[in-house]
């Protein structure tokens, strides 16, 4: 799923999105780069507004989150799946190379992330910094999507070598 975070309109689709898939297990999401003034950020009172959302609450396992550039909306949706995924167990966040120049800048803006109240006790966070640059849209890997041995193609085993960083 593609969300311009800077984009209100856009994000007030996902929460109707998320309710089409009930048993969602992993969910991969892309922020692009906004190139028009941003319309809007949401806050945690937008997303518990909504109501619960069934994927959310009961089958979200996995998420992967792509080009993470550290905005308000962007953190408070982390914070929101954190914060009611009952049965997560990883939360990947790829950060955009671009916006992270030091590790003290990466714990600063994912702080709040750190400090919520995680519903699952057993989900693991882990940040790696993104390899591609100046990136537009998604980058989708089809020769993987196609081949029917990989449960689960777009995982980060098979995403690009990516720089861990460590949380703290």
């Amino acid at each position: 799923m593609e969300v311009p975070f800077g984009v209100r309109n856009a994000i007030k689709k996902v929460p109707g999105f998320l309710r089409c898939f009930p048993n969602l297990e992993t969910l991969h999401v892309q922020s692009p780069r906004i190139r028009e003034e941003s319309t809007g950020k949401v806050n945690l009172k937008f997303w518990q507004e909504g109501g619960p959302i069934k994927c959310v609450l009961q089958s979200m396992k996995k998420l992967f989150f792509y080009e993470f550039r550290g905005s308000r909306s962007e953190l408070t949706f982390l914070k929101f799946i954190a914060e009611r995924g009952r049965v997560l167990e990883q939360m990947v966040v790829v950060l955009a190379s671009e916006c992270f120049s030091s590790g003290d800048n990466v714990n600063a803006k994912l702080k709040p992330l750190a400090n919520a109240k995680w519903s699952s006790k057993a989900c693991k966070l882990e940040l790696f910094r993104s390899p591609l640059t100046n990136v537009s849209g998604p980058r989708h890997n089809h020769e993987l999507a196609a081949d029917f041995g990989f449960a689960d193609p777009f995982d980060l085993k098979y995403y690009s070598k990516a720089e861990r960083i460590s949380v703290s």
